[in-house]
């Protein structure tokens, strides 16, 4: 919608109070979305991981900012608490279908604060699901949105035909921009959530296979010891009989 509205106004034509960006960056929000429970490989570890680079890096680039967390999943929470960084909001006690989250509240209250100038910069840490062996934990930037979001040669070449916006502009903006960004946050919540049942279904996996293996091991010790006992047994009753 936002690449057809593009090429109806002008390609580049889009401009929106949360397209804009800040000339310098003092305070940055991240919102960091982890699992609730442990058994599940390294995917907690490596969005801990992720979110250190991520936090170097903006040292890197703003030495003096202020970074400010969000977090959504009890094992990121606690990985905060055993870092001493202090949360705005944790949300641990959440249900197992994503779409019940509060990820609506959150959205509203980071938008408002953007607009506010409260921060500068709004992020997410999450891990990408592309399959059930493949993730990828990334960090990317929510707002300000960018604005080669609604870029698109292809589609605006399409759009031959006038729109008429109803009130005007302004309006029709400030209704789908703050959509496209919780969008964005639902889509990360989701792959989140994707990834962590695919770690968890590998780590099982992986367990079940390893529990497997070592119940033979244990068998074939078992046995062995078994035989070795049968065996001296065996030759006392043997040495016995010869003694008689």
């Amino acid at each position: 919608m936002l690449q057809r509205l593009n090429g109806a106004l002008g390609s580049g034509s889009l401009s929106h109070e949360l397209m804009q960006r800040r000339e310098s960056i003092k305070n940055v929000a991240i919102i960091v979305v982890g699992g609730q429970r442990g058994l599940c490989g390294g995917y907690n570890s490596n969005v801990n991981k992720k979110l250190e680079a991520e936090l170097k890096e903006i040292a890197a680039k703003a030495p003096e900012a202020k970074v400010s967390f969000y977090v959504l999943g009890k094992k990121p929470a606690e990985y905060c608490r055993k870092t001493e960084r202090i949360c705005v909001k944790t949300y641990e006690d959440l249900p197992e279908n994503t779409m019940l989250w509060p990820i609506d509240e959150l959205c509203l209250e980071l938008e408002q604060a953007f607009l506010a100038g409260t921060y500068d910069e709004v992020k997410i840490c999450f891990t990408r699901f592309k399959s059930a062996i493949t993730m990828t934990p990334v960090c990317e930037k929510l707002l300000p949105l960018d604005a080669n979001l609604a870029e698109s040669s292809e589609i605006a070449s399409e759009s031959s035909v006038p729109v008429k916006f109803e009130p005007d502009i302004a309006s029709v903006l400030s209704a789908v921009l703050p959509r496209v960004a919780r969008a964005q946050i639902r889509q990360a919540c989701l792959d989140a959530k994707a990834s962590e049942t695919g770690s968890r279904m590998t780590a099982m996996d992986a367990a079940t296979r390893n529990a497997k293996e070592l119940t033979k091991k244990l068998q074939r010790s078992y046995n062995k010891v078994r035989q070795q006992g049968i065996t001296s047994q065996l030759l006392d009753i043997i040495g016995g009989a010869e003694a008689v």
